[in-house]
């Protein structure tokens, strides 16, 4: 088989409905039907990648390479096919001879005769994928021999695939006719490749530096290079994975691989093109002469027309003119000298502020600003930075005014006696960076504002900035809620106790000192908190207030309280554009109301996020509320529901915590269902953007940490995490009732490795009368003590007793895990409830208890396993069913079959009982029968009582019994 070339990238990506597209051509060809496509689409968009791809599928087809070369001073007639023909092994080919095509003399027309016989004897044998690569450099007797080959016989097993650049073949091209006259011929087809989406270029990015990228990176990648394959490759060559943007200077490769189609203008035209880059936006003939000295506006009209046949310029509809893609501009106005690049800036300036009329477009005058500041301009552009700056806020949005202030702040530390002031800048940066969530931009503005000031001058402007920069730093990773900062808070803010500020340095010092564990002083500060805010009458001062009442309330169990202060806080907050603070207020609200870990909870978070969302709130502070959602969803079984929400999270650049609580929840979703490598990718990126996630006790670090080492079989440094997090810090971390489970888990792990390989368990078992001695029981979170979360915390103490007889080879594990399997079940834990399942049929069986129940136990975790896409689950009870020669079908329902034990049902009752007996959950029980939970509550409790059965795990085990038995 002739070696085709290297595809255009070392990775390859996506396009699955492109794949199956050619790969169902080539089927057709391989059953004696010829085919021919040509793939077009951009430079670099990964053509010869995609048709290399399909064709190594191990068909058994013959696939020859030709390739057409751009030649300027000569040609080569039939040179595509001359060079597949010598890259073909001579030695497996008896008619690749000089009496064959082995050395292809002759004219045009012979050769071209002898090579589609040729080709005719091979499809004899087997099928022939003749791949042309760049046809648009074809010569005319290389279209000529194409359309002979493609217009031969119909039956024979021949596919023929032409890669072309759609963007270099222009109206006048001879490529065009030939084009239009394969049309015409049956069994051809076309297909053009467009740049990747957002996520094509992620998932590039991520099998390019072995990590899943920043967001950031992934946006300024996707949009500089537009989802070109090539282009992206080459913009993230050597970058490591915390990486948060692709580097400003360009490499020679990727200048040469952008400026492929202008280094083949003339030497005016590519003048003309490099001036339009300078521009930075399209223009028509008349403008760029207007720029140009001495230009002809005829002459600039035939330059651009030959830019436009090239490739490298595109016409709009409005009649300007720019580039068919935009990093062309980036990269020929970076190769300009600074001199030279600063006067044609000075001309654009001059130009359109010469054009300006009243009211100024907000783009003229933002385009004003940047040419003004690119020809190092200061004071002038200083002057017109700032009145872009609200010509943005006005017109086009928070992140160009961003922009532009953060470039004001700059311009004016060199113009010492320029206005407004550097102070008062900070403060406008400050203010708008807060309204769009821009945490990096905010606390940059609020740190050099403390820098400035002298807190005796002003307090209670120290103080605030403080209990600022405090929400920042925890939103940046970069600290969690410090009490010592909020004690000196609220000694600044103590200037003045009616004061907003004191108000608020009171509510985020009792804030501070419930999670260091202070809850005394924090219900106090609280209460003087809410006092003093509503006397003041300040909204975001009242929520903040509100919500450390309600934090406070919710750590006393006080639930009828917390709930009321958490939920007045949230319209101050709105009122306030406060985001922190709703935020705040909505995810203690919800505590107040049920455990994190439900659904109940995630419909909360649900409703505040889109209730956010009408606001105007920004992604930062959406993201944060969809990452709380999906969490949600996921530990309570739906996970596709949370899927669909970490993947709004993290859309768009959804800033550090955003960041951090939908990857944890990614994380846990990957694990679980056994994409260890995604799963160990979010984790790391958690562990690049927080200092300490330990010390984070909002944040489900070590819980998540732990079970990912556990889902990579360490054990040790599953314990590790595990015991971090069980360090008395003040407050249990979230999730903190998993972290005994995953601990004994850990230690019966390494105990029965060792027992496995002849070695002795007393270390471990050492290790695990230790754990106990210091925490016999699971750690419980705070919030509201609904059943549920009873339930839940019962569910996995279950575990914890199971996890602890498994490392101990007790004969009473078996009987443990079953009791965990129902526990779960209830507390609507369908994860661990599976994992149980696993365990619990893996004791059944492995010392001879039940081997019915095993069995029953066996399908029905492996149900539900199946049913989450828990495949390390899945494969462990695969596995159990294959050793123990288990049949996987599952029996047929006794509920149907209707023995005599089970006579007296109603029929709404024996709907239920074959859901129950398949392991579906009350809530799937519902949907599915269109009854409430409450409901189906109700049927199954007539239904234990019928049975005489315990519990579901037993009347399920009852009803698999019966199906066996008759």
């Amino acid at each position: 088989m002739a070696v085709p070339p290297e595809p255009s990238t070392p990775v390859f990506v996506g396009r699955e409905r492109e794949l199956g597209t050619i790969r169902g051509l080539l089927d057709r060809a391989a059953a004696e039907e010829a085919q021919t496509l040509v793939v077009s689409g951009d430079a670099g968009v990964g053509k010869t990648a995609l048709v290399t791809r399909a064709c190594s599928n191990g068909s058994g087809a013959l696939t020859i390479f030709g390739t057409c070369l751009p030649l300027t001073t000569m040609s080569i007639p039939l040179l595509p096919i001359r060079s597949a023909v010598r890259n073909l092994d001579i030695n497996r080919f008896d008619d690749l001879s000089p009496v064959g095509i082995g050395d292809l003399d002759g004219d045009d027309r012979d050769v071209t005769v002898r090579f589609d016989e040729w080709l005719a004897r091979r499809c004899q044998v087997q099928p022939v994928v003749l791949v042309v690569d760049d046809v648009q450099w074809a010569d005319r007797s290389t279209l000529d021999a194409l359309m002979y080959v493609i217009a031969g016989p119909a039956r024979r097993r021949l596919a023929v695939i032409a890669t072309l650049r759609a963007g270099e073949v222009g109206l006048g091209h001879p490529l065009q006719r030939w084009l239009a006259d394969i049309r015409r011929l049956p069994r051809m087809f076309e297909l053009g490749l467009e740049p990747f989406d957002r996520a094509g270029t992620a998932a590039q990015i991520e099998a390019l530096i072995g990590a899943v990228p920043h967001q950031s990176l992934i946006d300024d990648v996707h949009g500089r290079g537009r989802g070109n394959p090539y282009f992206s490759r080459l913009m993230v060559s050597g970058l490591t994975s915390d990486a948060r943007v692709a580097p400003d200077t360009f490499p020679a490769d990727l200048s040469s691989a952008v400026l492929q189609s202008w280094f083949r203008l003339s030497q005016e035209t590519r003048r003309l093109a490099t001036v339009l880059a300078v521009g930075g936006a399209a223009m028509r003939a008349g403008e760029l002469a207007e720029v140009v000295e001495d230009a002809d506006v005829g002459g600039i009209r035939s330059a651009l027309a030959e830019a436009v046949d090239s490739g490298t310029l595109d016409r709009l509809e409005d009649g300007s003119f720019w580039f068919h893609h935009p990093m062309s501009a980036e990269v020929l106005a970076a190769a300009l000298a600074d001199d030279e690049r600063r006067e044609w800036h000075r001309r654009f300036a001059d130009l359109l502020e010469g054009r300006l009329a009243s009211p100024a477009p907000a783009e003229t005058v933002i385009a004003v600003a940047d040419h003004r500041s690119r020809a190092g301009e200061t004071s002038a552009a200083f002057e017109w930075t700032l009145r872009a700056a609200t010509a943005a806020g006005d017109a086009t949005g928070r992140a160009e005014e961003l922009r532009l202030l953060r470039r004001a702040v700059g311009l004016r530390e060199d113009l010492p006696d320029a206005t407004p002031s550097l102070d008062d800048l900070l403060r406008r940066l400050r203010e708008a960076a807060a309204d769009a969530g821009a945490t990096s931009d905010e606390l940059d503005a609020v740190e050099a504002l403390l820098a400035r000031m002298d807190d005796r001058t002003d307090p209670l402007a120290a103080a605030e900035l403080r209990v600022r920069r405090m929400h920042l730093r925890f939103m940046s990773g970069l600290s969690f809620i410090e009490v010592d900062e909020m004690r000196e808070a609220l000694r600044l803010g103590s200037a003045d106790t009616a004061s907003p500020v004191y108000a608020l340095a009171l509510a985020e010092l009792a804030h501070a000192e419930l999670w260091s564990g202070d809850r005394r002083h924090a219900r106090a500060h609280a209460r003087e908190a809410i006092d003093v805010a509503r006397a003041t009458g300040d909204s975001q001062a009242l929520s903040i207030a509100l919500s450390a009442g309600s934090m406070a309330a919710n750590f006393e169990e006080d639930i009828a309280v917390a709930s009321a202060l958490g939920h007045e806080a949230l319209a101050p907050a709105l009122e306030a554009r406060a985001w922190w603070a709703y935020v705040h207020a909505a995810m203690w609200e919800a505590n107040a109301v049920e455990t994190w870990a439900s659904e109940t909870y995630a419909l909360r978070m649900r409703d505040r996020r889109l209730e956010l969302e009408a606001r105007g709130g920004p992604h930062a502070y959406v993201a944060w509320l969809s990452a709380a959602e999906a969490l949600a969803r996921l530990t309570s079984g739906a996970w596709r529901e949370a899927d669909e929400r970490l993947r709004v999270a993290l859309g768009s650049d959804p800033g550090p915590l955003g960041d951090v609580e939908a990857r944890l929840a990614a994380a846990r979703l990957a694990v679980l269902q056994g994409r260890q490598r995604e799963a160990e990718g979010h984790l790391l990126r958690v562990e690049e953007l927080v200092v300490d996630g330990s010390a984070f006790l909002a944040i489900e670090y070590d819980a998540v940490c732990a079970e990912v080492r556990l889902g990579a079989g360490d054990a040790v440094g599953a314990y590790e995490a595990a015991l971090r997090g069980v360090i008395d810090r003040g407050g249990p971390p979230t999730m903190a009732e998993w972290l005994l489970p995953f601990a004994a888990r850990a230690l019966a792990d390494r105990a029965q490795a060792a027992r496995d390989g002849g070695e002795s368990d007393d270390e471990v078992l050492a290790a695990l009368d230790s754990l106990v001695e210091r925490c016999p029981h699971v750690i419980q979170d705070v919030g509201s003590w609904t059943e549920l979360m009873r339930w839940q915390v019962a569910a996995l103490d279950a575990m914890y007793a199971a996890e602890r007889a498994r490392a101990r080879a007790d004969v009473a594990a078996a009987g443990l895990w079953t009791e965990a399997v129902g526990a779960c079940y209830q507390a609507r834990l369908p994860w661990e409830e599976a994992y149980s399942s696993w365990r619990a049929t893996e004791a059944l069986l492995g010392r001879g208890h039940d081997r019915q129940a095993g069995a029953d136990m066996l399908r029905r975790g492996l149900a539900l396993a199946q049913r989450l896409g828990a495949r390390p689950v899945e494969d462990e009870l695969t596995d159990l069913a294959r050793r123990a020669r288990i049949p996987l079908a599952e029996p047929s329902s006794a509920a149907s079959a209707g023995p005599a034990a089970l006579h007296g049902l109603t029929a709404r009752e024996r709907d239920v009982l074959e859901l129950v007996a398949v392991g579906r959950t009350y809530g799937e029980i519902a949907r599915e029968l269109v009854i409430s939970e409450k409901t189906v509550s109700t049927h199954v409790s007539h239904l234990l009582a019928k049975t005489g059965t315990a519990n579901r795990v037993e009347l399920a085990r009852l009803v698999h019994r019966l199906s066996a038995d008759g």
